[in-house]
């Protein structure tokens, strides 16, 4: 869901904000399934049915949005069939529209939306489906139990306000035209006027009988959450499986196992069998593959030779150094961005090349992600969607004919990202008040949430300060940084980080070695054993000692095994102290 959402993106940064947003809701009442029920079915009993027809015109309506031009000429389009909790299918349809076709003014929308119910005489049909789909409510004052009132407002914000005309909302939808008419419309025991209609089209509402929500939302700024909507995913629910075992005449409560799951209706769940397709979205979008130098991926057959695999000619190419290779040999290619190259080359999965395209069909290509704390991997990202025609990683890395020692150190040179002023003010303006505790402390929260990009000088300008407390008992400097390095390792242990990813000075024992366990595992190393758990050994028999010596020599050989230890019955107090042997002994390996 999370990649769907982030190629819906790409197509977003491509071809601009989506113009239209149509909801269509299946009508278990169409009549393509009303005649092949039998008698005393209904159109729940017959969920593959549903799933058919609703399917063909969902079909019907892409074809006609898409092909049929309807709305105008479509430049790119998501669209995702989910289901609701009743269990009935509806479709999320985003449009994004070619410059020529997209709604500029209110005419245009009062055009293709309307949000009024029909004069009856004149539209007699249209009338009727309006009341029977497109009508809202009754909620608000009149229904309060309405399951749209979220602490007494309708979450869908109804009734409207009556408008004469259409108005076009700033970051946010249109406020359409709904005039005080004078016509009412009697709807489950409340007269309902124009405040209540749910916008639609004509001509989609009469062609295919049944609700079809369609919004003009080429106006909402925060774009993404429009696509966050569709892409909300299922329904879930969580329970719990309980079994009760009666003891001694209590009920004890012996397994308590909850799940965390999601519901699937039956309509879902054959949609799902017949293998309809939930998803689609135009143009396709190709993930481009984002690794350093010599650390992409190379798959291969588990019996295959690690030698012959390294060998192989394609082992070394990947979709971002072939990228860097038709630079080398076209100048065409070198006017584009690595992330517009797939709309003028096709990529060659089989082959690991790029060729160049014969039709008109594209796709967009979208760079994977990559965290400011990935460091230079992040970096070479911001460097691949702003430098143009690079031909290696070292021409990513050269700034106006002068090579730079990293990715980060380019984008330095380019402007593309900010230095840390703002971040070294900080430590300055902390150093004023704060003991060197705190100031280690802030020192290590900015490594972790500051994205820092020159953390060497960082530290070398604050060391004194963060060093103050020390330097009463110490005075050689070497030692004085081993000592706050030694802080600032623990505190970043504490937040799930290594200080190796940091680009600070070598960290080294005592003795000269620069490996240091994990924080925990040197705390385990020292839990004392008390003198019962060394009184273990000594009730090993002969067998046990044999088996316990087999496993420990797997263990600290690290050679992979399973040990199955089972004995006859009456003895599982041996079993017990073996296996208490086994967990004393590995905890010290």
């Amino acid at each position: 869901m999370q990649r769907r959402f982030l190629d819906a993106m790409a197509i977003v940064q491509r071809w601009g904000k989506p113009d239209y947003f149509v909801t269509m809701t299946c009508n278990p009442y169409w009549e393509e399934i009303t005649i092949e029920l039998l008698p005393g079915q209904l159109p729940q009993d017959r969920p593959d049915l549903v799933a058919r027809v609703y399917r063909a015109k969902q079909r019907s309506m892409m074809d006609l949005l898409i092909k049929g031009k309807h709305f105008g000429e479509v430049a790119a389009y998501v669209h995702l069939t989910e289901f609701q909790k009743r269990g009935l299918p509806h479709e999320h349809i985003l449009l994004i529209m070619k410059a020529k076709s997209k709604l500029r003014t209110p005419d245009d929308y009062d055009r293709v939306i309307s949000a009024e119910i029909p004069d009856k005489n004149k539209y007699p049909v249209l009338h009727d489906l309006v009341v029977k789909h497109m009508l809202h409510g009754p909620c608000g004052a009149l229904k309060k139990s309405c399951p749209c009132m979220i602490d007494g407002q309708c979450r869908f914000h109804y009734p409207r306000d009556l408008c004469d005309a259409t108005l076009q909302g700033k970051d946010s939808y249109p406020i359409y035209r709904r005039r005080d008419d004078g016509v009412r419309v009697r709807i489950r025991g409340a007269d309902l006027d124009n405040r209540w209609v749910v916008p639609y089209n004509p001509f989609l509402l009469m062609t295919y009988n049944c609700h079809i929500n369609v919004e003009a939302c080429s106006s909402i700024k925060a774009v993404k959450y429009l696509f966050k909507y569709i892409y909300k995913g299922h329904d879930k629910a969580s329970f719990a499986f309980e079994q009760d075992i009666i003891n001694d005449g209590g009920i004890i409560d012996e397994i308590r196992q909850y799940r965390d799951a999601r519901y699937i209706s039956p309509p879902e769940a054959i949609y799902r069998i017949f293998g309809f397709k939930m998803f689609g979205v135009s143009p396709a979008v190709l993930q481009l593959q984002l690794h350093l130098p010599n650390m992409h991926t190379v798959a291969f057959q588990a019996y295959e030779n690690l030698e012959d695999v390294v060998a192989r000619p394609s082992s070394s190419k990947s979709m971002l150094t072939e990228y860097f290779g038709m630079n080398q040999k076209y100048p065409e290619a070198r006017k584009l961005l690595y992330r517009e190259f797939p709309e003028h080359y096709r990529w060659i999965a089989g082959n690991k090349k790029w060729q160049p395209r014969k039709n008109k069909r594209s796709q967009i290509g979208r760079l994977v992600h990559a965290h400011p704390a990935e460091g230079e991997r992040y970096y070479l990202r911001v460097l691949l969607n702003h430098v143009r025609g690079a031909t290696s990683f070292d021409d990513l890395k050269t700034v106006n004919g002068k090579a730079c020692g990293s990715f980060r150190e380019a984008c330095e040179q380019l402007g593309l990202i900010e230095h840390d002023r703002t971040l070294d003010d900080c430590m300055t303006e902390a150093a004023t008040f704060q003991m060197p505790t705190a100031l280690r402390r802030l020192f290590a929260t900015i490594l972790v949430f500051c994205e820092a990009t020159q953390i060497r000088q960082l530290w070398d300008k604050h060391l004194a300060s963060m060093s103050e407390d020390y330097r009463r008992t110490q005075s050689n400097e070497a030692a004085l940084e081993q000592m706050v390095l030694r802080d600032i390792r623990d505190l970043l242990q504490s937040m799930g980080k290594d200080i190796k990813l940091y680009g600070l000075p070598d960290l080294v024992d005592a003795d000269g070695s620069s490996n240091f366990d994990n924080t925990e595992v040197t705390e385990e190393r020292q839990v004392k054993v008390d003198q019962e758990h060394l009184d273990l050994f000594s009730c090993l028999n002969n067998e046990q000692l044999a088996g316990f010596n087999d496993i420990m020599d797997h263990v600290t050989n690290q050679k992979s095994q399973i040990f199955f230890v089972d004995g006859p019955g009456g003895t599982l107090g041996r079993r017990t102290c073996t296996r208490r042997c086994l967990q004393r002994s590995v905890r010290w390996v």
